[in-house]
């Protein structure tokens, strides 16, 4: 999604009041809510047969073999490695600034959500430090996403992989992420697309047997449309029924699209994700 200029609101200057802001954390910080942050290696740390799950970290960095970094903070408090586990993928809407709180209350409920049914958090930031997924050559920050998933954390999964998007993060991964196929995510995954995530008539890839009944759900709220952006009008509802169509006809059986109440700014995100995680799990 491009950069939006919305019509202030009385909801908006509220979520602003409440916005917390926080300093990125030194070795050891503690989160709020006991979820600890720990200085981090560059590259992923595999700590024993049962999964990538080394302890929690932020500002960790992923470099990718086509020269793309990913910067990421993950969450692994509450996680029992004993019993199947899996992760949350989040990417967050272009210009937010929530990834650069690794420890503010935003990451936090995202972390205990995930937690809360035995999965790791894992916040991927935009690249090179845009706040923006459409910035640089897409295609290969994609290529980068899923090399980063699929060699540090999915196959050593025992449950399955949530990957969910907000606004420009939605839109990466319905537009790019997941339109060339699903198969490097484990069975029992997931998407999550809230407020966006349309593909602008880009072919999406046909579905095999193995990812066919893949839950992809995109919720919007039934006022998130008709934004002026810095390339023109755009509408989260537009481009969520555009792609629930592509990929049902690409044949994604379970690809579905939920209407909630309220604007752009409305969504309570890790409620959401919450509601998504739950319905996986059935």
């Amino acid at each position: 999604m491009h950069t939006l200029f919305p019509i202030r609101t009385a909801t908006t200057s509220r979520q602003a009041r409440r916005r917390w802001w926080f300093l990125r954390p030194a070795a050891g910080a503690v989160l709020a809510g006991g979820l600890l942050l720990a200085a981090a290696p560059a590259q992923a740390v595999t700590t024993s047969s049962t999964g990538w799950h080394p302890v929690s970290g932020a500002d960790r960095v992923f470099r990718a073999d086509n020269g793309i970094s990913l910067t990421y903070h993950y969450y692994a408090e509450g996680v029992d490695w004993d019993r199947p586990a899996g992760a949350v993928f989040f990417f967050d809407g272009d210009g937010t600034a929530r990834a650069e709180q690794p420890t503010g209350r935003f990451a936090t409920r995202m972390a205990r959500v995930a937690a809360d049914t035995n999965r790791a958090f894992v916040f991927v930031e935009a690249p090179r430090g845009t706040r923006s997924w459409r910035a640089g050559n897409t295609g290969a920050v994609a290529e980068a996403v899923r090399q980063f998933a699929t060699t540090n954390i999915t196959p050593t999964t025992d449950a399955g992989v949530l990957v969910a998007g907000y606004s420009g993060g939605a839109e990466f991964l319905s537009r790019h992420l997941l339109r060339g196929g699903a198969h490097w995510l484990p069975d029992g995954s997931g998407a999550a697309l809230i407020g966006g995530g349309g593909t602008y008539g880009q072919p999406v890839g046909e579905a095999t047997p193995a990812t066919e009944d893949l839950a992809l759900t995109w919720v919007v709220g039934d006022r998130d449309g008709a934004y002026a952006t810095d390339a023109g009008s755009w509408s989260a509802r537009a481009a969520a029924a555009q792609a629930e169509a592509a990929y049902q006809d690409a044949g994604y059986e379970r690809a579905r699209r939920i209407t909630t109440s309220g604007a752009h700014a409305d969504y309570d995100i890790p409620a959401l994700v919450a509601d998504r995680l739950a319905a996986l799990d059935r």
